[in-house]
């Protein structure tokens, strides 16, 4: 049977889980020399009307996110929605379909699961952890790309949940100049309703690099949140190290936990050995560069990270002072999954009281009964 090169190249990638290619390795390359030619004016053409869409977004005034108070306690509740690999079109079918489901299986089923885990978690805020769209084995036009957007966002949006992202390495096409471009799609989706996301400054490599912060019901800073884009290859820019440090250096004093959010997981989840929660299925698909860890370690505020990329890990595991975790992966379509492990999501729960702050994190298993969820402990401490 003759395979069409969007079917190929996805079960190209579906075979790189089992280590047979390293296609990312693969695409970084044609990327590479897809990039030399191309033409300069196009890609001045680009920023200068991105620079223009983000000036009007900046008039845009968000609300705070503020903690929920019932009685003396306050609390947070975040749902990292990871991996969804949305094509656009509705009837792409499920590559890896889930072992007992009997109806055919479809990306428009993907959007009816999001819906419900959205109800059923009833989330203060979700963020969505890269690979929102699939542009690199199904080609994605600027118009299309936006398109993709929207089937994702219109979730959260039609609930009024406020929300941010960041990119993955599939959401952008490895030729942006025609095709699904990183710099476009986030001067879009920073004009989105209830979103939070950020460009970030615009030279320090990528796009969607900024930080949010929860406040309590009095505007007093509870709880930081930073978020990176990790490109293509994980191989954050020395730019935007420098960046997350100046904002965790703003902050000194407050004595304020902080998370941190983005795709590629950085080498360092490799020292993952089974102690902590979830599994290891598959080999971790960091970029061999520590300078994100070494950054992290540098702030001294984060607690915690959260990644996606790699769809059937789901670990969290303590390094030092720092926890990793992994969100998994919903993507049903597109995305890549195994046939007898449920997708997953990924749930974060800040939590204070007059004597208490805490923040616990657990996994939300779809199509599973998540009544009694395993919680594994971030961060905890007792106030006075």
């Amino acid at each position: 049977m003759k395979l069409s090169p969007i079917a190929l190249g996805l079960a190209l990638a579906a075979s790189s889980v089992d280590g047979m290619i390293n296609i990312n390795w693969l695409v970084k390359i044609v990327a590479d020399k897809l990039k030399q030619f191309e033409i300069p004016i196009v890609n001045e053409f680009i920023d200068s009307e991105v620079k223009k869409a983000l000036a009007d977004t900046a008039q845009i005034q968000r609300p705070p996110l503020v903690a929920v108070q019932n009685g003396d306690t306050l609390s947070y509740k975040i749902l990292q929605i990871p991996d969804m690999h949305y094509t656009g079109n509705n009837f792409f079918p499920c590559i890896d379909k889930p072992e007992g489901m009997k109806k055919l299986c479809f990306e428009k089923y993907m959007t009816e699961m999001i819906g419900n885990l959205l109800d059923d978690v009833k989330p203060d805020f979700v963020v969505f952890t890269g690979d929102q769209i699939e542009s690199l084995w199904y080609p994605q036009t600027w118009l299309t790309s936006v398109d993709a957007i929207d089937t994702y966002s219109r979730q959260v949006i039609t609930r009024k949940l406020p929300w941010s992202m960041v990119f993955g390495n599939h959401d952008e096409s490895i030729a942006p100049q025609l095709f699904s471009n990183r710099k476009i799609m986030m001067a879009y989706i920073e004009s989105l309703e209830y979103s939070y996301a950020k460009y970030g400054p615009f030279d320090i490599g990528g796009a969607g690099n900024y930080e949010l912060t929860l406040k309590s019901p009095n505007s007093t800073d509870l709880m930081h949140m930073y978020f990176a884009d990790t490109h293509n290859d994980g191989d954050i820019a020395s730019g935007q190290l420098e960046y997350m440090k100046s904002l965790s250096a703003s902050h000194k004093g407050q004595d304020v936990p902080a998370l941190m959010f983005f795709h590629i997981p950085m080498p360092e989840y490799n020292e993952f050995a089974g102690v902590g929660q979830g599994a290891k299925r598959e080999p971790i698909g960091g970029h061999a560069n520590h300078s994100l860890y070494n950054a992290i370690v540098e702030m001294g505020d984060v607690k915690a990270t959260f990644c996606g990329h790699d769809h059937l890990n789901d670990f969290c595991f303590k390094k030092d002072n720092l926890h990793m975790c992994y969100g998994g992966g919903v993507g049903f379509g597109a995305a890549y999954g195994k046939k007898d492990h449920p997708r997953t999501a990924r749930i974060i729960e800040w939590s204070r009281t007059s004597s208490k702050e805490a923040i616990s994190t657990w996994l939300y298993r779809i199509n599973q009964d998540n009544s009694n969820p395993d919680k594994y402990s971030i961060y905890e401490r007792t106030l006075y």
